[in-house]
């Protein structure tokens, strides 16, 4: 029965206290609340402009051969560092090897050939000053001394050219640097033109983008820019080094190519085919900036308290850009003049009256 009466008085004081609260909050609504606001005000700031792109090395080369031949052997493998000169890649050169020696032996031929003819020409000459040979012998052995010096230039040329096919039947590193990709194996056929193996200078990187044709006029040579590279936590500085004066075969996007300027602690995380965001900021802009504490998120949604014409308050929905700073871009659901509330003592709602300070 105590229990009963305890209950009972528990559950009185309840709703008494109900009836307080609800007496509180219809004379809230009633006389309203004080708050402090401020107008919306455009601030100026750097305009800034967004591109993507990957990260390349400065210094990169894709070889080939212009010889079509069996791949004897591949002494290289992704990743691996190599020095200028480095025999990468052997082609089967045993016919190469042949004409060469059949080069030489021409070579021989036709300079011993030379050589007397050479002689001989000398010594019709002295004849000839003192007319001991006719016009016509000093003539014809000209023509002779003419053909074998010809025949032997022709043999020194036809050597050079078989050198330089044996020099694309061995493969080199035209550069201090490392392999990035291998396209064949031993005992694979290789032709003219054919990737090989791919090799970059490390080092020195840059990344490559495309400007729509909408901001190309915009964007200059030599402007600086700001790269972020997803596992980088701080920004890299670059400069525009290139813009392609025509996007003919990139849909109407022009190409162009940034070189990073990495610190020592930057130059580490760099690495080619990486994903880069790139910032160029040129000229200004009018935006309106909101404190971040005055935004209020509701799921997906992000709205500000604001003082409605009739003096009441009003929670807008409002899309929201960058955050710059401890400040949030507004880019839509306020406009200059607006009266934006940054601090209340109660909790607000929608049609409440508020009196502002």
């Amino acid at each position: 029965m105590k229990l009963i009466k305890l209950s009972i008085i528990i559950l009185a004081l309840g709703f008494a206290v109900q009836g307080c609260g609800n007496k509180a909050e219809e004379q809230v609504k009633e006389k309203g609340t004080s708050v402090v606001s401020q107008k919306i005000v455009p601030v100026t700031v750097e305009k800034t402009y967004s591109y993507s792109g990957t990260v390349t090395s400065l210094k990169k080369s894709t070889l080939s051969t212009r010889i079509m031949g069996q791949i004897n052997q591949v002494l290289v493998n992704e990743g691996d560092a190599v020095k200028k000169g480095q025999l990468l890649i052997s082609l089967r050169s045993n016919d190469i090897n042949a004409q060469k020696s059949q080069a030489e032996a021409n070579i021989l031929a036709t300079k011993a050939a030379f050589t007397n003819a050479e002689n001989d020409l000398n010594r019709i000459k002295s004849l000839f000053e003192s007319k001991s040979a006719t016009q016509k012998e000093l003539d014809d052995i000209t023509t002779h001394y003419k053909m074998t010096k010809a025949q032997y230039t022709a043999a020194q040329k036809a050597k050079v050219q078989v050198e330089e096919m044996l020099a694309y039947a061995n493969i080199r590193a035209p550069y201090n640097g490392v392999i990035t990709d291998k396209f064949v194996d031993s005992g694979d056929m290789a032709n003219p033109g054919m990737p090989l193996v791919a090799i970059e200078s490390p080092g020195k990187f840059e990344v490559t983008t495309r400007i729509p044709e909408s901001e190309v006029n915009m964007v200059e040579k030599d402007d600086a820019v700001e790269v972020n590279i997803k596992n980088s936590t701080e920004m890299i500085k670059g400069k525009v080094t290139h813009i392609s004066p025509s996007s003919r075969f990139s849909g109407s996007q022009f190409e162009a190519r940034i070189l990073l300027m990495p610190n020592e602690n930057q130059k580490e995380s760099i690495r080619s085919g990486m994903f880069a965001n790139i910032s160029l900021k040129k000229g200004t802009e009018s935006r309106i900036l909101i404190d971040n504490n005055h935004l209020v998120n509701k799921g997906q949604l992000t709205g500000v308290w604001t003082i409605s014409q009739t003096g009441t308050a009003l929670l807008r929905w409002v899309q929201t850009g960058k955050r710059i700073n401890g400040q949030t871009e507004i880019i839509s659901g306020l406009s200059e003049g607006d009266e934006l509330i940054i601090k209340t003592e109660v909790r607000l709602f929608d049609g409440l009256l508020v009196n502002a300070k």
